[in-house]
């Protein structure tokens, strides 16, 4: 009886004490409050014998199937009040109150009548629990709220064997009461978790706990029989070896557990973790979408699956394999799955199911737009084939999306059965990821050999080249002086022109392509820049230059003359962008900037030096400045396409990058960004 009433008060207590209750948790405090009276009374009852305290537990008795009714009803429906079963209850009661608190002696038929009518609601309210269960979302909850109808039988069957025993006058364990109490104990945690019942867990914990006492209970009392009465000697023994026993037993049961009620699960569990190796060791996307179609064919728990791949631009998803019938979709547009699926990379899997019942919650409560969202996912996964829709990640991008089912069933994935399929989303992102990886490397490992040998076709163009040129000019000095009408005169010119103008390219691609040769040492970019600029400057007069230096810039590493070779073809390039507008200005400025990073080699505060070139040029379309940094890519009629790239690749090899920003009719602003050294370092002064 002590028992009895202090789990009740304690699971009462714990529940109410929660943050933002909702109706189920407040009529969970009720029902168990009401418990913790009933028994606390009757103990009380048995210690001080007075009449009074029978007569209080026997009115808690009498309002527990008011507060069961309410609390069941709650529990599968969260609806208020009793129903029309919690009203017949009601008047029941108020007749037994009635005789219970007359002031006479108890009649005979006291007993019996609350025994028939205590446990006769309760078996309503328990039986009617699992008739309500259809009404809940999914075929889980469904199953798990059956398992706690059966458990609620289960208790008042054993309150039922424990009070015929008091009423024959037989000796029986206080099995109804030791039930109640872990029956109770299950519904809190149900509740506090804010989901019906994780009956894997639940029942590993029982089980383990079980035993544990059993075993406990054991070796007391074996050690008490055998090592005398030293009670101090034998606990701390007994507690020695729990400890040693505690963790291999409770793997053990657990295990035993998971193979004998969760057997489908188990297998799932196998078939993933296979998947998941045979897949480890593959790169081509091709071969895993002709595995993923053998392996999720043979699966016992799948029907249909289909995998869909992000596509080279981003904009949406293309169906890469699938298992079963083809779905309908077989595209699925970056923004719907955006907006209908996963509105984010770090959502979580997408199930139907549950979408299905969210959007019935919505409908109830007249959410027309939110309810029109769902709807949207629900003909999303219906097109898909799915019951489910993984989200295949990696490195905060989407790379594609797994759609499972099992049309066998409704509802088959259990949200265990979906976390166990998630490893497999995983492992596909891993494999995708390790794809691109690999393609990058074949990619660089191609370009280097092309880089290679057109480093060396260069080679052997410029010689061909010398040789045509000198040829040209020797056809000259024979033929004395080529002008006039003569063809001669134009054909070696033509030929001239366009031999240097092919060594120019070759002495371009040979600067984009060479390796770097170390960074150079200190220089003044100011310095560098006022030399520029007195070669630019000499060469045009129609443009206006404005040169605005900061004082005491700090020095940057970088080999002088290709500093000089950027700011020139910069500088020129902005002239030549320039030509034939109405306003001809080019800005030139310098300033320091500070960076504070967490990341990379220059972690902390980082300085660098910015020159920056603007114009009042047409400015660069959005379509082409993307591709202005490529080799050969060019918008000038006469140009070759390599100025931009060899400016690129100087800068980066001094550790820096070049910015640029443009808006067309604005002009544009090019920027070349070096990492400053020790403003104390001597600058070269070229």
């Amino acid at each position: 009886m002590l028992l009895g009433w202090i789990l009740p008060l304690a699971l009462a207590v714990s529940v109410a004490l929660r943050r933002n209750k909702d109706l189920r948790q407040k009529l969970f405090v009720l029902f168990a409050g009401n418990v913790t009276l009933y028994y606390l009374f009757s103990f009380l009852y048995v210690w001080r014998a007075e009449p009074w305290f029978e007569r209080l537990a026997l009115v808690a008795i009498v309002a527990l199937p008011q507060s069961g009714l309410r609390f069941f009803r709650a529990f599968s429906l969260g609806a208020r009040g009793m129903g029309r079963l919690g009203g017949v209850a009601a008047l029941l009661g108020a007749v037994l109150l009635v005789a219970i608190l007359y002031p006479t002696s108890l009649g005979p038929a006291v007993g019996p009548a609350l025994l028939v009518y205590v446990l006769g609601f309760m078996l309503a309210a328990i039986l009617n629990l699992n008739v309500q269960a259809k009404a809940v979302a999914t075929r889980f909850d469904q199953v798990r709220i059956r398992y706690l109808a059966v458990g609620g039988l289960a208790a008042l069957c054993f309150q039922a064997f424990d009070h015929i025993d008091q009423l024959l006058d037989i000796e029986l364990p206080p099995l109804g009461l030791a039930t109640t109490l872990v029956y109770l104990y299950i519904i809190s945690q149900s509740i506090v978790r804010y989901r019906v019942l994780d009956l894997y867990e639940m029942l590993g914990r029982f089980s383990v706990l079980t035993l544990m006492g059993i075993a406990l209970a054991g070796i007391y009392a074996g050690l008490l029989t055998w090592g005398g009465d030293s009670f101090v000697i034998s606990a701390f023994l007994a507690s020695l070896v729990i400890l040693i026993l505690f963790d291999p037993l409770r793997d053990l049961v657990e295990h035993r557990i998971a193979e004998f009620f969760f057997r489908e699960r188990r297998v799932l569990e196998q078939e993933v973790g296979l998947w998941r190796r045979q897949l480890t060791h593959i790169v081509d996307v091709a071969e895993m979408n002709s595995n993923l179609v053998e392996l999720l064919g043979q699966s016992r728990r799948l029907t249909n699956a289909a995998l869909y791949l992000a596509d080279a631009r981003g904009q949406g998803f293309d169906l890469a394999m699938h298992v079963g019938p083809v779905p309908a979709i077989t595209r699925l547009e970056a923004a719907s799955v955006r907006r209908w699926l996963f509105p984010s990379v770090s959502s979580r899997p997408s199930v139907a199911a549950t979408v299905t019942s969210v959007r019935e919650r919505l409908l109830q409560e007249d959410a027309q737009e939110a309810a029109q969202s769902a709807t949207e996912t629900i003909e999303l996964h219906s097109g898909m084939n799915a019951d489910v829709t993984f989200p295949v990640t990696s490195d905060d991008q989407l790379l594609g999306l797994l759609a499972v089912r099992d049309d066998r069933l409704r509802d088959p994935f259990s949200p265990e059965d979906v976390a166990v399929l998630n490893g497999l989303a995983i492992q596909i992102a891993t494999t995708l990821e390790g794809s691109r990886v690999y393609e990058q490397l074949k990619e660089r490992d191609r370009l280097a050999a092309l880089g290679q040998m057109a480093a060396g076709l260069a080679h052997e163009i410029r010689n061909p080249l010398a040789s045509i040129k000198g040829a040209a000019q020797i056809i000259e000095e024979i033929s004395g002086p080529l002008v006039g009408d003569r063809p001669e005169a134009e054909l070696v010119n033509v030929i001239v022109e366009e031999v240097d103008r092919l060594s120019r390219v070759v002495s371009d691609f040979l600067s984009y392509a060479r390796p770097a040769t170390g960074k150079g040492g200190a220089v003044n970019v100011d310095a560098v820049l006022r030399r520029t600029l007195q070669l630019v400057a000499a060469g045009q007069d129609q443009a206006e230059i404005t040169l605005d230096l900061s004082p005491d810039l700090p020095a940057v590493e970088m080999d002088p003359e290709r500093m000089h070779q950027v700011f020139l073809n910069l500088a020129l390039n902005a002239l030549q962008a320039m030509e034939g507008c109405a306003l001809r200005r080019l800005d030139i400025s310098t300033r320091a900037r500070t960076v504070r990073s967490s990341m990379g080699p220059r972690r902390g505060v980082a300085e660098y030096v910015e020159t920056r070139f603007s114009d009042t040029g047409p400015g660069i379309a959005p379509e082409v400045i993307g591709s202005i940094f490529i080799p050969f890519f060019t918008t000038k009629e006469n140009g070759i396409g390599l100025g931009l790239p060899v400016c690129q690749r100087l800068v980066r090899d001094a550790g820096g990058e070049i910015e640029v920003r443009s808006q067309l009719g604005r002009g544009t602003i090019f920027t070349v960004v070096l990492p400053a050294i020790d403003k104390k370092a001597e600058a070269v002064n070229p």
